[in-house]
């Protein structure tokens, strides 16, 4: 294979993990939990959460660890952990986000497989990426839905005041149970047809599970 077509080659593998990864970690894709509250960031805050599906469970958490200016505008470094018995450890996705109005809009995004360096994706990946989940795979919360009421409940990582909704996601009914003590979501627990996501634990003092210096994936130009 000539290192033009290896060149495209891995930048089309790279592209399909990225956004098979982004989808894994629930961001709009019906296998995994969509999260429909706006993204408040609290830097070192954080939610671990269980998802099962169809009786197979998975562990992710979501994490803000730090904050930077792009632009003139404030940037957060979201990071996405998940795990499971078959990924042989941790994965982490590591989301530099500002605001696109309402949105968050990923600026940076660095990806650590188990087991294997951490690389940082391009920029020009990235907008390939949102064109892509734009199309198809978009992030684009629908929203919270009909308010049905306000609730206590407990879960693993403790009793909260919640504000239950039901929407409805890919044609099936979602029921959430939403509160403001939980960053960056604010997701409790969350119901869909033959899924569930529970808060495990309310994390704090986060710092970044990436390790070792990122490797920016060069992309050559011809």
């Amino acid at each position: 294979m000539k290192f033009s077509q290896r060149s495209a080659f891995l930048c089309t593998l790279l592209l399909a993990f990225a956004v098979s990864a982004a989808a894994q970690f629930g961001h709009q894709r019906p296998e995994m939990p969509k999260m429909p509250k706006e993204f408040k960031p609290v830097v070192g805050s954080g939610a671990e959460y269980q998802f099962t599906e169809k009786g197979k469970n998975a562990d992710f958490s979501y994490a803000v660890v730090g904050k930077e200016q792009v632009a003139g505008n404030e940037g957060y470094w979201l990071e996405i952990r998940m795990s499971n018995q078959k990924m042989g450890g941790e994965m982490v996705m590591k989301e530099l986000m500002t605001m696109n109005g309402s949105q968050p809009e990923i600026q940076r995004l660095i990806m650590q497989p188990p087991g294997r360096p951490a690389m940082e994706m391009p920029s020009s990946m990235i907008g390939m990426m949102k064109e892509r989940m734009a199309s198809g795979n978009g992030t684009a919360s629908k929203g919270l839905g009909e308010k049905i009421g306000t609730e206590t409940i407990t879960v693993p990582a403790g009793t909260f005041e919640c504000t239950h909704y039901r929407t409805q996601q890919d044609g099936s009914t979602v029921n959430l149970w939403i509160s403001d003590k939980v960053s960056p979501y604010g997701v409790v627990k969350m119901v869909g047809n033959n899924t569930t996501m529970v808060l495990q634990k309310v994390l704090t003092d986060q710092t970044s599970h990436i390790k070792g210096t990122p490797q920016k994936i060069q992309i050559p130009h011809y």
